[in-house]
């Protein structure tokens, strides 16, 4: 019996201990750890439960009473400090950050595309419903895919030098994205139906209409019975939708790599039609440069021209833009400036 005394001296005194010790805490985190101290899986009581196997029965009844009575009453002490500790720090808590729901919001910023980038992927969207593929090409060219391929003679005055860019090792930066049409004619994977935007470049003028570098949309639609008619329709319904055009007109242009050669050309949007400055006082603005692919351009891919037949067209898209939000100056999309992208 003196041994069950003394185990049951050293619960009460843990007991005494524990209780406290709780009682003095001062936060909830304190209060934690001195309740796993004496309660948790290696607490001081824990520690005496896990020997009681080693005692008789009758001890066991009486050690083990005792330090489920101990337990209950640190558990008593721990949850009514727990309790009060709480409500002292969230009072605290509201005091230091109490929220006055009258002072204005903090604004947050809403990201969006470019201009270009915007439409880009408007126009890439509207090709693929009627079943184009987008495909890409290298912006540093060969002179035969950007010119020879695309029927352009060595002569031609666009292979100047106050035309295009010339490097050192003879490649020359794309000067349209036509140079993709040559690339997959070669292929040779008919029929098709493809898109090709990315930048070109040209040694222009830096003006309000002007840029050494902008974006294009190379098209093309090659088949055995391609018409003029198709291109004419497709292309109507794409300035439709891109620019909401109402008006369009086709007229005759010349251009090495398609024969018949056309400019589309719609409506203008600054003046209605009625003539500005904009569109030279003739009240249309050419869009989309087109027409049926050169014999020449599929003999260099080596197809045959008596199977198929094919369109082609290649818009400025930075020209579509800017007449898609009335911006009067194509440098605007290039400064960088917040005022003026945040207004789209």
């Amino acid at each position: 019996m003196d041994k069950n005394i003394e185990i049951i001296e050293t619960i009460n005194k843990i007991s005494e201990e524990a209780k406290k010790s709780l009682d003095s805490a001062k936060e909830s985190s304190e209060l934690d750890g001195i309740f796993k101290a004496f309660m948790g899986k290696k607490g001081r009581l824990t520690e005496i439960l896990h020997n009681i196997g080693s005692y008789s029965i009758e001890e066991k009844k009486i050690i083990g009473k005792k330090s489920n009575e101990v337990k209950n009453e640190i558990e008593a002490v721990y949850n009514a400090k727990k309790t009060e500790l709480s409500a002292g720090e969230n009072k605290k808590f509201s005091a230091e950050y109490k929220i006055d729901l009258t002072i204005p919001g903090k604004h947050i910023e809403r990201f969006h595309k470019h201009p270009i980038t915007a439409v880009l992927e408007e126009a890439a969207d509207f090709f693929t419903s009627m079943g184009f593929t987008i495909v890409e090409g290298p912006e540093i060219e060969t002179a035969y895919y950007n010119f020879d391929a695309l029927n352009i003679p060595a002569d031609h005055p666009a292979r100047d030098v106050w035309d295009t860019f010339y490097l050192l090792n003879g490649l020359v930066p794309r000067t349209h994205t036509s140079s993709v049409q040559a690339r997959i004619l070669e292929k040779k994977e008919l029929p098709l139906r493809i898109i090709a935007p990315g930048r070109c470049y040209r040694y222009e003028a830096v003006d309000a209409t002007h840029l050494f570098m902008f974006n294009q949309m190379e098209g093309l639609f090659v088949d055995k019975n391609v018409k003029l008619s198709d291109l004419k329709g497709i292309l109507e319904e794409t300035v439709k939708h891109l620019l909401g055009a109402r008006k369009t007109r086709f007229r005759p242009a010349f251009y090495p790599f398609v024969e018949p050669g056309l400019d589309l050309d719609i409506e203008c949007v600054f003046c209605g039609g009625r003539g500005c400055g904009v569109c030279k006082n003739t009240g249309w603005i050419e869009v989309i440069p087109c027409g049926m692919v050169h014999p020449n351009v599929f003999k260099y891919a080596g197809i045959d021209t008596e199977e198929y037949k094919g369109f082609a067209f290649g818009m400025g898209f930075d020209r579509i833009v800017m007449l898609k939000y009335n911006i009067n100056d194509l440098r605007l999309l290039y400064q960088g400036s917040l005022d003026i992208l945040n207004q789209f």
